[in-house]
């Protein structure tokens, strides 16, 4: 029947995992409750996020922001080079060009 009043996770996705799979336990930084959670890892790369069940703060349970998680590692928006302020354009009209880190770092440093 149904597990309404389990604190089991209704998706528990460490049975159908390849062996390759690796679970480390950590905690979730979307928001200032930093509820425990479970990343799954295949060939050492973020696939899955789901709460922990031994954590006694959420014992599994997790909130959208925590879900949503993942999308830091895997947003296909997310920067992942330095970027410039293009010359002469204007602050917040989103027009950058990428830089290298080492350029980036001695932009820093001079600064």
């Amino acid at each position: 029947m149904f597990k309404i009043f389990s604190k089991d996770p209704i998706h528990d996705p460490i049975h159908k995992q390849a062996p390759a799979t690796e679970i480390k336990k950590t905690t979730c930084y979307m928001c200032a409750c930093r509820c425990g959670i479970r990343a799954h890892l295949r060939d050492g790369e973020l696939v899955y996020i789901d709460g922990n069940p031994e954590h006694p703060l959420n014992q599994g349970v997790i909130c959208a922001k925590g879900s949503a998680g993942i999308m830091k590692q895997k947003s296909p928006a997310r920067i992942t080079k330095p970027l410039l302020r293009k010359k002469g354009s204007d602050r917040g009209a989103g027009e950058f060009d990428e830089i290298s880190w080492e350029q980036a770092f001695e932009l820093l440093a001079d600064r």
